[in-house]
């Protein structure tokens, strides 16, 4: 799975941007997907609302708490994910290099447990 995070003023950075470049970073995402789904390795990809939509459910001794934000306080934010089928944790680490996030966030790179539920 490859999440991508968004550094503090990711939507300040997107905002800024021309509508040139936003369409440019949009068709980099478009053809990334494309060039997975043409190596047969994508699976899933999606992004998520921003991190103030977000709320934190625990459960503590009986009691249900419903916290507004995300469940982390961090300086970067989860932006979104890929989920791709590949060989090597190599492999993995070039496609998420490809990841136009990846210029101004970072993108995480971690192996999904193969359980049989």
């Amino acid at each position: 799975m490859l999440l991508t995070y968004n550094a503090p003023g990711g939507k300040e950075i997107w905002a800024a941007m021309c509508e040139a470049e936003r369409a440019a970073e949009e068709a980099e995402y478009r053809d990334l997907i494309r060039s997975m789904r043409e190596e047969r390795i994508f699976l899933a990809a999606e992004e998520v609302e921003h991190y103030d939509a977000a709320r934190t459910v625990r459960m503590r001794e009986g009691t249900l708490s419903v916290s507004d934000g995300p469940a982390v306080n961090a300086d970067a934010f989860l932006t979104g994910y890929f989920l791709i089928d590949v060989e090597s944790f190599e492999t993995a680490i070039k496609w998420a290099a490809r990841i136009p996030n990846v210029r101004t966030g970072s993108v995480e790179v971690r192996p999904v447990m193969d359980i049989d539920w």
